[in-house]
This record gives C-alpha cells, sequence and structure tokens, in this order.
C-alpha cells in the first residue's frame, strides 16, 4: 500500500479516534493512540519501549509516526513532523467546535516550532 502524504496521514488517524477532545490531553502528554477499528494511530518518540528501541523501532524527536490499516505489511506508516500533526489536529478540533482543546494543541504547536527553531540555531 502506497502511504499517504504526512497531513493526509495525519487527519485519516485523527478522524478515526473514537474521543476527539482526548488527543489534546494526550498531544500535550506526548503519548499516542491507536483504534481497534481499522488500526490507525500515531506513536510518539516516547511511546516506544525498551524492546521496540532493541528491535530497531525509531522515532526522531520533533516527528510522530502516524499509521493506518495497522502499519506494514498491509498499511503504512508515515513519519510526520510533530508541529504538522498539531496543525493537523487544530483543525479538526476547531471545526468540531472543540474551541478549547484546539487552542491549547496550537498552544503546544507554536511552542514545538519555536523549539525547534531554536534546535536549529544551535546546529550552525
Amino acid at each position: 500500500m502506497v502511504a499517504p502524504d504526512p497531513k493526509k496521514a495525519a487527519c485519516d488517524a485523527i478522524r478515526h479516534w473514537h474521543g476527539l477532545p482526548d488527543l489534546a490531553e494526550f498531544a500535550e502528554q506526548g503519548h499516542g493512540f491507536g483504534d481497534d477499528n481499522g488500526g490507525f494511530g500515531v506513536t510518539y518518540p516516547g511511546d516506544l519501549d525498551e524492546f521496540d528501541r532493541e528491535s530497531g523501532e525509531y522515532i526522531p524527536e520533533g516527528f510522530v509516526e502516524v499509521y493506518g490499516f495497522r502499519g506494514p505489511p498491509d498499511g503504512y506508516e508515515v513519519l510526520v513532523p510533530e508541529t504538522v500533526y498539531l496543525g493537523q489536529l487544530a483543525s479538526a478540533l476547531s471545526a468540531s467546535g472543540h474551541t478549547r482543546e484546539a487552542e491549547r494543541v496550537r498552544s503546544l504547536e507554536e511552542q514545538k516550532h519555536a523549539e525547534s527553531r531554536i534546535g536549529d540555531k544551535g546546529k550552525k
């Protein structure tokens, strides 16, 4: 299966979660989610346990792994910049009338953008 672009992958995972407002809290905690109906979800780097890391799984800081249809071999996994995921989540929350949660996620997105700019300056 061909993986969708990062924004579409994020939107699909968000759309499949049963409690959209919950995702704001998960994002603030840096914690992913996965649904049982279709196998869509998001994994943060901190969600990987020691076994995952020893098995070669790796998600770079500043990214999330978005998967669909339970991941490979029949589905997909896509590395998505965390800020892209947060932007899509904020938009979905806002469109669904969850204004407070959308504002919290937008604030987190802005914080992550600022952190990445600081990190980029340190690399020069």
